[in-house]
């Protein structure tokens, strides 16, 4: 067990409460899986791992839960991140062990780490994600990087998400061809991640006159506060 310290607070009943992030990364057997339903999933793993999950209170409670950022549909992806709330201290070791030996194929856990309470929810602290987006639409290195200069050179990009027009270029904080690969052009992109405004790099590659359906898409980093 873990000494309780800034980490772990006290509930009401006494308990003591541990809050713990998990990174993990996901592979071609998630890449479908939305992101409802990753939370499902890992509500049922963490259940299944044996650990002590704490619950919200109130008339439907719900897992102690936070992820960062939601991973967009099709995507693989090397960071995913949450946090999980305990209520009662474990040795991060053991919640390691215990998660990877039940995680489907497709999910890999990479770290367990004890996070301090005093520090900002998830969501608050995302800033940008790094995409790497596979171009295979007989595309030469010269052809994309054309793309990539009437996009960037755009004042304004406007797209429309759920029936709502925005715009995209402002969200767009950095793209590049980070190399290629045979027939494959390799597009890198930062893109904003804030709750003011989310780019998307399936819309990036739309806005490029690209087919995003034919385009594999990795989330290759998080980067937060």
């Amino acid at each position: 067990m873990l000494e309780a310290n800034e980490a772990t607070v006290s509930s009401s009943s006494g308990r003591a409460r541990q809050r713990v992030r998990v990174t993990f990364a996901r592979s071609e057997n998630t890449r479908y899986v939305g992101h409802l339903d990753m939370v499902r999933t890992w509500e049922r793993i963490i259940r299944r791992a044996g650990l002590p999950m704490a619950y919200s209170e109130g008339y439907n409670p719900r897992p102690r839960l936070a992820f960062a950022a939601a991973l967009p549909v099709g995507c693989t992806s090397d960071e995913e991140v949450f946090d999980m709330i305990l209520w009662q201290p474990c040795e991060l070791s053991d919640v390691h062990t215990r998660l990877a030996r039940v995680v489907p194929a497709g999910i890999r856990v990479i770290s367990v780490k004890e996070e301090s309470y005093a520090t900002p929810a998830l969501q608050t602290r995302t800033r940008a994600t790094e995409f790497v987006a596979t171009l295979r639409d007989d595309e030469t290195r010269d052809s994309v990087a054309a793309r990539m200069k009437t996009l960037l050179e755009s004042p304004s990009l406007e797209r429309t998400r759920r029936g709502k027009r925005y715009d995209l270029r402002p969200l767009i904080l950095d793209l590049w061809i980070e190399s290629t690969d045979g027939d494959c052009v390799h597009v890198a992109m930062l893109l904003k991640a804030e709750e003011s405004g989310t780019g998307r790099p399936d819309e990036v590659v739309a806005a490029m006159g690209l087919d995003p359906v034919t385009a594999g898409i990795h989330r290759r980093r998080l980067i937060l506060a």
